[in-house]
């Protein structure tokens, strides 16, 4: 089992995949991927990521709004997401959060922290974890977190890449850090790679955000889920590890994410 990975996040129903991607999923398990948690953008894409659920048994998804997309948001269609919370492959909550890395109006932050609210809201009243979706936000994302009361293991700082003191007070919190491609291309001392080499590998999960963040190395113009194995790899390499420990404890910490992955 230590050998196999999951791959908690990815965007298969994007259309950057519609060209070979019965193809691309048929095949992970042959690469010892043996789930994927699909994350929501768009209101649209929930439905479209519940299709690919219903046809693949090792696809599963969060259900949610990604923050740039939160001004298309009204309360009808935050209902349709809330039923859809009921369907058993819905394992999560997201992705929802904070991003200020463009050029946001007052108006457009307000919206993104009324709907972070409303999400962080959901998953504590459907008792399932959140997948979170910060950048350039992190302390006033950290800040709405401590308003709730949380699960003991709250969900996952998708794509993370802030600081260690960051990094820190979100595992404080309980969250899980979920790390992909992005530090591959970095120098070690630059300060996510720095932030990595100390997080204790409890609080670690593996993504790729297939089809963004193509780690070093990887060929090829969109990611894939096949790219866990290098991101493994690379992340072994960053701190003075065996992949087959980074491996058997990341895994870990995915099942005590996501239970369901490893019922029966």
């Amino acid at each position: 089992m230590s050998e196999v990975l999951v791959d908690t996040h990815t965007h298969y129903a994007h259309r950057r995949f519609d060209s070979g991607r019965d193809e691309i999923l048929h095949g992970l398990v042959d690469n010892g991927v043996i789930a994927v948690i699909e994350g929501a953008i768009d209101f649209a894409s929930n439905q479209k990521m519940k299709l690919l659920c219903d046809k693949y048994a090792h696809v599963f998804m969060a259900a949610g709004c990604h923050p740039n997309c939160v001004e298309e948001m009204d309360d009808e269609k935050y209902q349709v997401i809330v039923e859809l919370t009921n369907y058993d492959k819905v394992l999560a909550i997201g992705e929802t959060g904070l991003d200020y890395a463009r050029d946001k109006s007052g108006e457009q932050i307000c919206k993104q922290k009324v709907w972070f609210r409303k999400f962080i809201e959901l998953a504590v009243e459907k008792k399932k974890p959140l997948v979170i979706h910060c950048r350039k936000a992190y302390d006033e994302a950290i800040n709405i977190l401590q308003e709730y009361k949380l699960a003991e293991c709250p969900g996952v700082i998708h794509c993370f890449s802030g600081n260690l003191e960051q990094a820190r007070k979100l595992m404080d919190i309980g969250f899980c850090l979920g790390v992909n491609g992005m530090f591959t291309k970095m120098d070690e001392d630059a300060e996510l790679c720095v932030a990595l080499k100390s997080i204790p590998l409890e609080k670690i999960v593996f993504e790729t955000d297939s089809p963004y963040l193509i780690p070093d190395g990887v060929a090829g113009k969109r990611n894939t889920s096949k790219s866990l194995n290098v991101i493994v790899e690379k992340f072994a390499e960053l701190r003075g590890e065996s992949p087959e420990h980074i491996r058997e404890g990341v895994l870990k910490n995915t099942k005590r994410l996501y239970p369901e992955l490893f019922a029966g």
